[in-house]
């Protein structure tokens, strides 16, 4: 390579990194009034324990917590007062005008429970055959609640029963309302597809018979939609209804169609317009999501109704929405954005002081890896970052190093034979490509056998860990041998860049 194209290649690379570097982790500004600038690593999602999240706590209709037992109880006490001061010394009870609603309730662990879904045996536990009802209705809420939250995907998510009949979830923060999640997943009752035409209504019912399942898909614009795969009898009838639709509103005078709710017991779930018959065996349901996770949530709702043991007719109210600090620490994730930078540095140390050019050449390569890294995982959908994601990302950055090492020793030890350093150069890689591939390629096929196996976290934790891997793999072959070739076209001494030395033997 000559000097002067080595010089052009030099100035274009160290621009092109630089300018990634800047994108990738330059803290927030703002650069107008109205626009912000953001980072590559500030839109990464955080799991649970380095970023925080959201909790509620789920009870069914006839449960009530402590606070509201509380409140009830308060009510009618200011009712007992009011009555008091009004008929004055001659107060009864029956003055007050109503019944104690807190008398209704059945003290159990840290909630109360409604006499309108159990009795009171001898020892004032919960019995009866309405409680047996509630029982099996709760089973089936909290699979299907546990069903739509894993095939959420979250990382660091968690779900557990509070007091045997609340349910508690925590989930990581997300661009998704907390709000319309939890809500939605509450949703209760059978899958249906409806023009909601309470005189005479066109409905499809939503269950494996007619859906095979539903999926977030990105569309053509840029936005996302929610797939409905249909069985051929679906397909077969929700021709019938959007027909059905389409013809009604055309003679009603509609120029833009009628309405398909999908619904969700009384809950329209989501909606779109119908101009016309639709024959297909995906419908896709779009327009409203301008995120995949918009989308997602939509999808794991419709997949969890068309499994019968997860269908419950039992109300849920999730009102209230609390954060979630960091399970780790408020500051954790600064602390380990600040560990991983001192690291870096001593090893661009370290690099330059043991093999100077070369050292030079895997900076490069290292910054290379890094910046593809970041922008894998800030771009990719659903991408999420946990510790175990953190511990993956330390793991795939010192196999890179190690490798790099280990040809920068091979190079070392071939020039010490005696060999030109061009030929030391390619000696050395060859001596190091049989175990840098094959030990990637291990690594690469370990990491996609969990990712195919696993959930939650460990899916991610191998997912981040495949994609460090096969970038490794490229910086390390290929990227960082180039970077060493444009360095070496420009010192006159390369033997010296290089911080090689010859073996010294001495004369007999």
């Amino acid at each position: 390579m000559g000097k002067k194209k080595s010089v052009a290649l030099i100035v274009i690379v160290t621009i092109v990194l630089v300018a990634l570097l800047f994108i990738s982790v330059t803290p927030s500004f703002y650069v107008s009034t109205a626009e912000k600038f953001n980072s590559l690593l500030s839109i990464v999602d955080l799991g649970s324990d380095l970023g925080g999240g959201y909790y509620t706590v789920y009870y069914p209709e006839g449960v009530i917590s402590q606070s509201e037992y509380e409140a009830l109880e308060a009510e009618y006490n200011e009712a007992v007062e009011q009555a008091k001061q009004e008929v004055g010394e001659g107060y009864t009870e029956e003055d007050v005008g109503v019944d104690n609603p807190a008398e209704t309730y059945l003290a159990y662990k840290g909630i109360y429970l409604s006499e309108d879904i159990c009795d009171k045996d001898e020892s004032g536990n919960p019995t009866g055959e309405d409680f047996a009802v509630f029982q099996s209705e709760f089973d089936k809420a909290f699979r299907a609640i546990s069903s739509r939250f894993e095939s959420k995907g979250f990382i660091g998510y968690s779900i557990k029963l509070q007091d045997d009949y609340t349910i508690r979830v925590e989930i990581p923060y997300s661009d998704e309302q907390a709000n319309e999640l939890f809500d939605r997943f509450a949703y209760s009752g059978t899958l249906l597809f409806t023009d909601d035409n309470a005189t005479s209504p066109n409905e499809m019912k939503g269950d494996s018979a007619h859906v095979k399942g539903a999926e977030a898909v990105e569309t053509n614009d840029g936005g996302y939609a929610v797939a409905i795969n249909l069985t051929k009898q679906g397909r077969k009838e929700f021709k019938a209804i959007t027909q059905a639709i389409s013809s009604a509103a055309s003679e009603s005078g509609s120029s833009s169609g009628g309405t398909l709710y999908i619904k969700v017991g009384d809950e329209v779930l989501t909606q779109a317009t119908v101009s016309s018959a639709l024959d297909q065996d995906v419908v896709y349901i779009s327009g409203a999501y301008s995120t995949r996770d918009a989308a997602q949530t939509i999808a794991c709702v419709i997949n969890s109704t068309l499994n019968e043991d997860m269908i419950f007719d039992l109300q849920l109210d999730a009102s209230q929405i609390f954060t979630l600090a960091p399970t780790m620490g408020e500051y954790a994730a600064l602390i380990i954005a600040i560990a991983f930078a001192v690291l870096i540095v001593a090893m661009f140390i370290y690099s330059i002081v043991r093999f100077k050019g070369m050292g030079l050449a895997h900076i490069y390569g290292f910054m290379t890896y890094a910046l593809i890294f970041v922008l894998c995982i800030s771009l990719i959908p659903m991408m999420c970052v946990d510790i175990s994601g953190v511990i993956a990302i330390a793991l795939s950055a010192a196999i890179m190093v190690f490798f790099n090492y280990y040809a920068f020793r091979n190079i070392r030890e071939e020039f010490a034979t005696g060999k030109t350093l061009t030929a030391s150069i390619k000696a050395g890689y060859k001596k190091s490509l049989a175990f840098t591939i094959d030990a990637h390629i291990i690594l690469v096929l370990a990491a996609l056998v969990m990712f195919l196996i696993s959930t939650a976290t460990v899916r991610y934790m191998a997912l981040i860990f495949l994609i460090g891997t096969v970038i490794s793999a490229a910086c390390t072959l290929a990227i960082t041998r180039f970077y060493l070739y444009m360095f070496l076209a420009q010192p006159k001494n390369k033997i010296a860049f290089c911080n090689l030395r010859r073996e010294e033997t001495e004369d007999e």
